[in-house]
């Protein structure tokens, strides 16, 4: 099931709802968060929403298309940060495989002062939502970082 999503400039956005999550992969999300043991869990497993959604769409729904993540980021006037330093609470984080696909995402929820790398929020596959530094998530994300700011 899909809902209406578009950009600021009315575009439609691709997307879909699951509603069921398997036992499989319920007791595999749970051992996803063990294995990375400075990761806060936030939330409980939920198949409603994948980072995407969380990030972009207000844990309504899941994004999966790269074209439809690069065209969140040009219509609704997103801004590349490209300075560490300048890295505030509420900028998004976008994890990109090496082939340039925007694989995971998810929004600052703490930088600067004693921080040398900021706080992630972010959503894991099927798994709860979790608090987490850049690095301490799931190494199928991708090895490039990219931060992001809305104009608006």
């Amino acid at each position: 099931m899909a809902i209406r999503l578009e950009t600021s400039k009315r575009n439609g956005i691709e997307n879909y709802q699951d509603s069921e999550l398997s036992v499989i992969k319920f007791n595999w999300l749970k051992q996803l968060g063990k294995s990375h043991s400075r990761a806060r869990p936030r939330t409980d497993p939920s198949s409603a929403y994948n980072c995407h959604g969380l990030t972009f769409a207000s844990r309504r729904t899941s994004l999966e298309k790269s074209s439809g993540i690069q065209l969140i980021l040009k219509d609704d006037d997103y801004n590349e940060i490209t300075d560490m330093k300048d890295i505030l609470p509420g900028d998004i984080v976008i994890y990109y495989s090496t082939k340039g696909d925007p694989n995971h995402s998810g929004m600052v929820v703490e930088s600067g002062g004693q921080l040398i790398v900021p706080l992630i929020c972010s959503k894991w596959a099927n798994a709860g939502e979790f608090v987490h530094g850049l690095r301490d998530c799931p190494q199928m994300y991708g090895p490039i970082t990219r931060f992001f700011r809305c104009k608006r």
